[in-house]
């Protein structure tokens, strides 16, 4: 089973502002401002866990369906993957 583990880029800046988690990408000059749920995500994607891993703590904390939670967080880890604000490591 390979084990797929999303860490931050080194292309993306981010702060915690009033509360409000702000993703900066630095090349495209661009901020992204995130939700409760993505932020929590974002804070999570530090290289340590696997998208499933972080799925779970997701589905816990935010009382959702471990399935809703690991389709969500796989599309938006995803999503940061496609605009070079994570990478991912894949390991078998």
């Amino acid at each position: 089973m390979t084990k797929r583990t999303p860490e931050r880029s080194r292309s993306t800046a981010w702060q915690s502002i009033d509360g409000e988690m702000v993703l900066l990408r630095v090349r495209a000059r661009e901020l992204l401002g995130l939700n409760e749920v993505a932020r929590r995500i974002w804070e999570l994607a530090d290289g340590t866990r696997a998208i499933e891993q972080i799925a779970a703590i997701v589905a816990a904390e935010f009382d959702v369906l471990p399935e809703v939670a690991e389709f969500d967080t796989a599309r938006f880890v995803e999503e940061l993957i496609g605009l070079d604000a994570l990478q991912l490591r894949e390991e078998s």
